[in-house]
C-alpha cells in the first residue's frame, strides 16, 4: 500500500512510533490507568480535552504531547489540537507544573513525513518544522534555558555599536 493511502492508525504504527523510538522516546506503550511512566511514550493518554495521541515522559514527568495525523493531512494545522491536550493534561505527580494555561510545555504534530514543533513557553507562539523529534536530553536542556534573558541579551547586542572582529 502506498504511504499516502495509510489511515491515521497505520501511519502512527508504521511511521510515527518508529520516529519516536529513533529519537529515544521508546517504548511506545498503550495507556493503562494507574500505570506510571518514568521514560517513554504513552498512546491515547486521557486529558480533559480528550485522549492525546502520545504523551512523552522523561524522568517521570510529562514533557511533550504529540498529535499524529495520516500522511495526507498537513501536520502544521494540527498543532492546535496538541495545544488543547497540553491545556487539558491532568495536574498531579507526573506533571511538570502549570505554565500559564498549559501543563505540558512542548507540542508536536506529525503525519510521519513532516514534524512540526512548538515551545508553549514562548509568548510569540512560533511554530517550526523540525527534521526529527527532539531527544529527551534536548527537551530537558530547553527547560533549563531562560528564554527571556537570552532574547534580551541578543537584542542588546544587536542594538549596540557594531564591533568588527579582528
Amino acid at each position: 500500500m502506498d504511504e499516502a493511502e495509510l489511515n491515521e492508525a497505520t501511519t502512527r504504527k508504521r511511521l510515527i512510533d518508529k520516529a519516536l523510538d529513533a529519537a529515544g522516546w521508546g517504548p511506545v506503550l498503550p495507556y493503562i490507568e494507574n500505570t506510571s511512566c518514568s521514560h517513554g511514550s504513552f498512546e491515547e493518554y486521557p486529558t480533559s480535552k480528550g485522549p492525546a495521541d502520545y504523551i512523552l515522559f522523561h524522568q517521570g514527568k510529562a514533557i511533550a504531547c504529540v498529535e499524529g495525523k495520516k500522511v495526507k493531512v498537513a501536520p502544521m494545522n494540527a498543532l492546535q489540537q496538541a495545544k488543547r491536550y497540553a491545556r487539558g493534561f491532568p495536574s498531579g505527580s507526573c506533571c511538570l507544573g502549570c505554565f500559564g494555561e498549559f501543563y505540558i510545555l512542548f507540542i508536536y504534530s506529525t503525519n510521519g513525513k513532516s514534524i512540526w514543533f512548538q515551545d508553549l513557553r514562548s509568548r510569540q507562539g512560533l511554530t517550526r518544522e523540525v527534521a526529527a523529534f527532539h531527544t529527551p536530553e534536548a527537551l530537558s536542556e530547553m527547560l533549563t534555558r531562560d528564554q527571556a534573558s537570552e532574547l534580551s541579551r541578543l537584542i542588546q547586542q544587536l542594538s549596540g555599536p557594531f564591533k568588527w572582529r579582528q
